[in-house]
């Protein structure tokens, strides 16, 4: 059944978001892609947030939840300085275990979105990942509107890769124990991995309700463009800890004695900037750090690229929550290179879309130069990466586990 058979009674949804829009990519990319899905199919979409004045974003409405009237850059400053609160060591034991709890900030935030739901007509309200949630089910008791979540992933566990939390700390303890019974009281849960799924049972003990929508992507291309020399290689990614992006800085000094025409672009944007910018200058690494304002600007470039770079860290928290930017990768049809971790990294080798290695920077830049070496190969793993974005892993089809969730509650 196609999405928008399954859209015959229109349904208002609404997502609440606690991004700036412009901060976070996947979580952005995932919340409007399924978006545009649902709209598409017949919904109708508005997003509410508390950082942003924009009135839409890619085609879909955006309201902003006042929290304090704080102006746009008052309130990304304060977005800011939250974030370097909760990824602080010095502060988790006065932040991590009342992510969870009810305070003046959720308090004035669920009255004003509680107002807007009522007033927008909201048949269902839809919470992107777990650290809205409450602010989202207080809305919810006010206004009377059933709530689902989309969980990316879960914040206790990227707490703990992170090294801010231990498994056997108080802190981790009580956030798990609360996150528990406050999932218990939402509707349904959408996951964006089976490993997710499994864990929410084996560690909440829930399994009614919770559908799988994983990420996807949307044809870009029509057929795979003739990719110029010099050799561009990609990393699309924000810098942060968990992107374990020096396996690829340190490559670069072996891929050097292989290739002698090639340029290295990453983003300008996360919190190891400042660090892989150092690294560079003392390697002489020539990293060319780009930003652009829009995701089709960002597609444009990909798509003048040779290889997508995915770099990752290995615990549980990065196991649970597959990476967008392979998506976005393959949906221009660029093959990856990718060290691997178990989960997630298993598409690429069973949808023949790029070459796995291991965490060795040798290594990785031996599986770069594979890659880039045969044509017939290269061509092969960009083709497929197309094949997979238009008949598996595509947004219209992914959501549609959502669709029937949103239909059951609204």
């Amino acid at each position: 059944m196609t999405l928008r058979r399954q859209c015959l009674e229109k349904a208002r949804v609404g997502f609440l978001f606690l991004h700036p829009l412009s901060e976070s990519l996947g979580s952005t990319t995932r919340l409007v892609e399924i978006a545009k899905s649902l709209k598409k199919g017949g919904f109708e979409v508005k997003i509410f947030n508390p950082f942003e004045s924009v009135k839409e974003v890619d085609s879909i409405k955006v309201e902003k939840v006042k929290v304090l009237n704080l102006f746009d850059f008052m309130a990304k400053n304060m977005y800011s300085l939250l974030r370097r609160i909760y990824y602080g060591k010095r502060t988790r034991s006065i932040t991590a275990n009342k992510i969870f709890r009810e305070n003046f900030f959720y308090k004035k935030l669920a009255e004003d979105l509680a107002e807007k739901l009522k007033k927008g007509n909201i048949d269902v309200l839809v919470i992107e990942q777990d650290f809205a949630i409450v602010p989202g089910l207080l809305a919810s008791k006010k206004s009377g509107i059933p709530t689902l979540v989309d969980l990316h992933n879960i914040t206790a566990e990227e707490l703990v890769a992170a090294n801010i939390l231990r498994y056997d700390s108080l802190e981790y303890k009580e956030m798990q124990s609360k996150l528990g019974e406050l999932l218990n009281e939402v509707e349904g849960i959408a996951v964006v991995s089976e490993a997710l799924r499994k864990y929410i049972y084996e560690t909440y003990g829930i399994r009614n309700n919770v559908v799988l929508v994983p990420p996807a992507g949307r044809i870009r291309i029509r057929k795979i463009p003739r990719r110029t020399l010099p050799y561009k290689f990609i990393f699309a990614g924000l810098l942060s800890y968990r992107e374990k992006v020096d396996i690829f800085i340190r490559s670069l000094v072996y891929l050097k004695e292989k290739i002698a025409n090639y340029e290295v672009y990453m983003t300008k944007k996360g919190d190891e900037l400042k660090r892989i910018k150092m690294l560079s200058k003392i390697d002489d690494l020539n990293i060319n750090f780009f930003w652009f304002k829009t995701r089709n600007e960002l597609f444009d470039f990909m798509k003048q690229c040779h290889v997508g770079i995915l770099t990752s860290s290995k615990n549980k928290a990065r196991m649970l929550g597959p990476p967008i930017k392979l998506f976005d990768y393959m949906s221009v049809g660029l093959p990856v290179v990718a060290n691997y971790i178990g989960g997630w990294s298993e598409i690429i080798r069973m949808e023949k879309v790029g070459i796995v290695t291991s965490g060795e920077p040798k290594e990785f830049a031996e599986g770069i130069f594979e890659l880039i070496s045969d044509e017939d190969a290269y061509y092969n793993f960009a083709s497929n990466a197309l094949r997979v974005i238009k008949e598996k892993y595509n947004w219209d089809k992914v959501t549609e586990p959502l669709v029937d969730l949103i239909h059951k509650f609204s």
